[in-house]
């Protein structure tokens, strides 16, 4: 369930693939890599909850953006918010442009304006060539101005401030020179994307699908092309990964994090009607399918009942389309409680990101296997083992850690000694406020 994306390694910001743009089988899409001993990628995702950012349904505009700066910070582990957006946006020039792809289809549960604001103003706050990055060069889009304006935005093509239009926008459009072959379908890219997005940061909502089982990253760019109605056959698989390939291969990788407005959540029914559960979180990843995995996993233990539907995430994990991690024991989940109660008085929240929880090896094992963890700082930390229902198995270790590598090993059995049976097995990691779980599987 969880992914380990830290340090970053900027060169894999810059690998586009060349096999994609030739239309053979993609390289996996760009995410930050940890290599631990030499074995897999990780993915990293990072959930973020803050119980006052609601006010009955009202969004707390200062603490979505407390909220965001912090997922960025340990989603990058870098040292402040203008670097983790540096490190996210390689060579970002003043002159770029940065689309916030959005997701307005239900009015009653769209991409909220604080949520695009939030990020918007996050990056605003980097700073590129001695000043910071231009909000103007910053723009939101999904495909009809009349569902932004149904979602609470406002349009704005002007020179001042972050721009905000649809791909319906007098000038906009589809892309006809850029045919893009889909599942058996010919679909047509925006230009609000091909024309407009020299990066993207994908904006999407906690919603299951009735046909698609769950709507998170992947599917989000069913609103990217002109004909989605054509793609929603056999619960949306192979369609939600080849639109994401196909893009790619026309384009190069623009997409470089993915963000879920999860303040609330759609567990049935989906995607359209009002809201049915508080979450009052967001999301952040790189790596669009753990994201999704993550999102997923999200809404199964809020009831909804249709996630199974969703194999669509697992099919591009997979080749030809390799567009992330999908397996649970390759993903660190990052989840940071309450950011806003240690915010200081400075720009930056008190969470430090520069904390991993590695994965184990040999994975999966039978005897013993290793847990390897890094800090770039001192901490407190408490390292717990958990079974599948949620059960505390055994405490592998509590107390100070010096700053650096530490190895801890687990000898497959629980508290008192007993061997603990075949299953799969859950490693916590709880400091500075946040706690890094991870996937282990125990085969006897």
């Amino acid at each position: 369930m969880n992914e380990a994306s830290f340090p970053l390694n900027r060169r894999d910001f810059l690998r586009l693939g060349a096999t994609a743009a030739a239309g053979c089988a993609l390289a996996p899409l760009w995410r930050p890599r940890l290599l631990w001993a030499g074995r897999d990628d990780t993915s990293r995702v990072v959930v973020v909850r803050d119980d006052s950012v609601l006010s009955g349904s009202a969004i707390d505009p200062a603490v979505t953006r407390i909220m965001v700066d912090a997922g960025l910070l340990v989603l990058t582990g870098a040292a402040s918010v203008s670097d983790a957006w540096l490190a996210l946006l390689p060579d970002l020039a003043p002159d770029a442009q940065v689309g916030l792809k959005i997701n307005t289809i239900n009015s009653l549960l769209s991409t909220h304006p604080e949520i695009s604001l939030a990020v918007a103003g996050s990056l605003a706050s980097a700073t590129v060539g001695g000043e910071t990055f231009p909000p103007n060069q910053i723009f939101i889009w999904d495909r009809w101005e009349w569902e932004l304006l149904a979602a609470g935005y406002t349009i704005n093509t002007s020179t001042a401030g972050v721009r905000c239009f649809g791909t319906d926008h007098e000038g906009i459009g589809y892309d006809d020179s850029h045919p893009l072959e889909v599942a058996g379908t010919t679909q047509l890219p925006s230009r609000a994307y091909g024309d407009h997005s020299d990066y993207l940061v994908n904006l999407c909502l906690l919603k299951n699908h009735v046909w698609a089982g769950a709507t998170h990253a992947l599917k989000n760019h069913y609103g990217t092309v002109d004909n989605p109605g054509a793609l929603h056959g056999n619960y949306c698989d192979p369609a939600a990964p080849a639109v994401n390939a196909a893009l790619i291969g026309a384009f190069g990788v623009r997409q470089r994090l993915c963000v879920c407005d999860a303040m609330f959540g759609i567990r049935y029914g989906g995607p359209m009607g009002a809201p049915q559960f508080l979450y009052r979180g967001l999301v952040l990843a790189t790596d669009p399918v753990a994201f999704d995995v993550i999102c997923r996993d999200i809404l199964q233990e809020n009831g909804c009942t249709t996630t199974y539907l969703a194999h669509h995430i697992e099919t591009a994990a997979a080749a030809p389309y390799n567009l992330g991690i999908c397996n649970p024991a390759d993903i660190e989940r990052v989840d940071v409680v309450n950011p806003s109660l240690g915010a200081g008085p400075g720009p930056e929240p008190a969470a430090p990101g520069g904390l991993v929880l590695g994965k184990n090896y040999p994975e999966p094992f039978n005897a013993s296997t290793t847990i390897p963890v890094e800090l770039d700082h001192p901490a407190q930390v408490t390292l717990d083992l958990y079974d599948a229902l949620g059960r505390r198995v055994r405490e592998l270790y509590r107390g100070g850690l010096s700053a650096g590598r530490h190895d801890f090993t687990w000898d497959g059995r629980a508290g008192g000694g007993r061997e603990a049976g075949s299953g799969r097995y859950f490693a916590r990691l709880t400091a500075a406020g946040q706690t890094h779980s991870r996937v282990m599987t125990l085969v006897r």
